[in-house]
């Protein structure tokens, strides 16, 4: 069996990369939209000396957006030893438009027929074995999603398959649909069986009136459920077993005979720091859960055709919603998404809008201050925070849109079927997001939280010191307290916490467990009661919402500007307006607490 490369094209939202998952086991994200794939992505097909490579969703060669680009330059450029051209069974005459163009490059290839499961049970069906005659190449039905028929997959790669003869017609876009209906003819049908229930939900989900209250309404539910009784729960169990394993921890040292400095930097310095965060991943699961749900389901598919309408006033498309809606998880990713969008000026214009839309990093600082300060409207409050970043986020791009504005923007988006999310995507989705999130506490919250013990004890001059005031921090933090003054936490453990969340914003939480040397969220809720007031605790959520976000997702924005100017200029503007605008609530809040 010879190694080989095989290229993975198809349309958008056909499954390609659910077979690509498949077929190398790899855990790409799915999602049901357009553009998840942004570069090609490679694998090794599971006990095949084949090289899998993921391309972007494509719905022609011809190139109209920068992901049809990457895939036409593939295949131009290095073309594979075999092209594995993935189909949308219920949708194969729009598919079929890519597959004529294809064969043209004279690559050997096989056609895996996606989504067969549900073209039968609207009644439909396709002569596979017809079709084959007719394309000249091998032709599967399968289920990417069910796994049905892979085998018979490979057992299709397995074969030599020879170059494909083009077939002949015209090349105008009219002719290759004429050539297709003329494909399709006898072999194809769609079925009678009319599933209406799409067009319901879609006439309720997406009306003119009732779609913008709807989507509200799911992301309410989803945070009350979050932080109601469920959530808070889970949370009290993991504070518990955080506080088990701070006591264990003191105790192993003791036996072991541990100085008194190891033991307070490893109880009291690491621990505090990672326990802290790990206390509230229990309702950070959740929140992945239920926008794993969403997405699988097809709904975040609807909210960015939704959201169109409101986007199209800040010079967005709704298209735009795609990145911004991954923002919600991480601002990375979701910056490096924003290229999927065809016009320069809406790409750059949503690469400043994305961090405005809090990120998952943030949650744990609601989740502290909101149970701390809050404790009875805590789910209420959260839900503000993200529409509050959302509606500045939109104000701010209003501001500097004109110089970007590059007219009306089009946007047109295939819709996903309704799907019932599986238990294995759904399990693989909230694993691989929750793995990212204990990923960074064990490696970058470890670091802060050790380098910050260790700053809190040793003086500019480096003496050892127990008096933290005099230390390298709690200077650093003095000489950045006063500007923090006018917003009500001009606390120097507030400044160097906001600091250090410029490297991760998860270590704004790590560092104030650290600081006040709790290794339990409890503990740390107590300390904060008396450093904030309600006043001041709602300005400092404000100004964690809206100020720069982590020091990785600058640098992918620097990126994707290709500017540093423009990236310096970017991240201090929306500094400046979180001071601002905690400075505001700050001031509205004492009217309601005064101190």
């Amino acid at each position: 069996m010879q190694n080989r490369i095989i290229g993975l094209v198809g349309n958008p939202n056909c499954g390609k990369t659910t077979l690509f998952n498949r077929l190398t086991g790899a855990r790409q994200v799915t999602g049901n939209w357009p553009g998840v794939t942004v570069e090609r992505k490679e694998g090794q097909v599971k006990g095949k000396p084949w090289t899998l490579v993921d391309l972007p969703g494509a719905y022609s060669l011809e190139a109209y957006s920068p992901e049809e680009g990457v895939t036409r330059d593939f295949l131009h450029n290095t073309p594979p030893d075999l092209i594995l051209n993935i189909v949308d069974a219920t949708a194969l005459e729009r598919n079929l438009y890519l597959t004529l163009q294809l064969l043209e490059r004279k690559i050997p290839m096989v056609v895996a027929l996606n989504l067969y499961d549900q073209l039968q049970k609207s009644g439909g069906k396709v002569d596979c074995q017809a079709l084959s005659q007719r394309l000249g190449v091998p032709v599967i039905p399968l289920s990417a999603r069910s796994g049905e028929n892979i085998d018979g997959l490979i057992k299709a790669l397995e074969e030599e398959n020879a170059a494909p003869v083009p077939l002949e017609f015209g090349r105008t876009q009219q002719e290759r649909y004429k050539m297709i209906q003329k494909l399709l003819e006898g072999v194809y049908a769609f079925g009678s069986m009319k599933e209406d229930r799409t067009e319901k939900l879609d006439d309720l989900l997406t009306g003119k009136y009732l779609a913008i209250p709807i989507f509200l309404l799911v992301m309410l539910l989803m945070f009350t459920l979050i932080f109601g009784y469920p959530g808070t729960k889970m949370k009290e169990l993991a504070e518990q077993g955080v506080q088990i394993v701070s006591v264990w921890l003191g105790g192993l040292l003791d036996q072991a005979g541990a100085s008194w400095w190891a033991k307070e930097m490893v109880v009291d310095g690491i621990w505090a720091g990672v326990g802290g965060m790990l206390s509230f991943l229990p309702q950070m699961a959740l929140l992945f859960l239920f926008l794993s749900l969403l997405e699988d389901s097809g709904y975040m598919a609807r909210s960015a055709f939704v959201m169109d309408r409101l986007l199209r006033k800040t010079g967005l498309s709704g298209k735009a919603f795609i990145p911004l809606l991954m923002g919600f998880g991480c601002t990375t990713p979701a910056v490096m998404a924003a290229r999927t969008l065809e016009r320069g000026g809406e790409r750059k214009l949503t690469v400043l809008l994305i961090p405005f839309f809090s990120c998952g990093a943030k949650l744990p600082v609601y989740i502290l201050f909101s149970a701390a300060f809050f404790p009875k409207s805590q789910g209420l409050l959260i839900f503000g925070l993200y529409i509050f970043g959302i509606l500045v986020g939109l104000l701010w791009i209003r501001l500097v849109s004109d110089r970007c504005k590059e007219g009306d923007p089009p946007f047109l988006m295939e819709m996903p079927p309704y799907r019932l999310p599986t238990l294995s995507g759904t399990l693989r989705h909230l694993w691989d997001k929750c793995r990212g999130f204990v990923g960074k506490a064990g490696t970058v919250i470890v670091l802060l939280s050790a380098l910050i013990w260790l700053l809190q004890h040793l003086t500019f001059s480096l003496d050892w010191t127990n008096q933290t005031s005099i230390s390298i921090f709690g200077m650093i933090g003095d000489w950045l307290a006063p500007l923090f003054v006018p917003l009500g936490f001009g606390n120097w453990q507030a400044a160097v916490s906001l600091l250090a969340g410029i490297v991760a914003k998860e270590a704004v939480v790590s560092s104030m467990a650290s600081l006040y040397a709790y290794g339990n969220a409890a503990g740390l809720s107590a300390a904060l009661q008396g450093a904030f007031t309600q006043a001041s605790a709602l300005s400092f959520l404000v100004f964690v919402l809206l100020y720069m976000p982590c020091m990785a997702a600058f640098a992918t924005i620097r990126r994707e500007l290709e500017s540093w100017k423009e990236a310096l200029l970017a991240m201090a503007g929306q500094t400046v307006l979180a001071w601002i605008s905690a400075f505001v609530v700050y001031r509205i809040a004492l009217l309601f607490w005064p101190v």
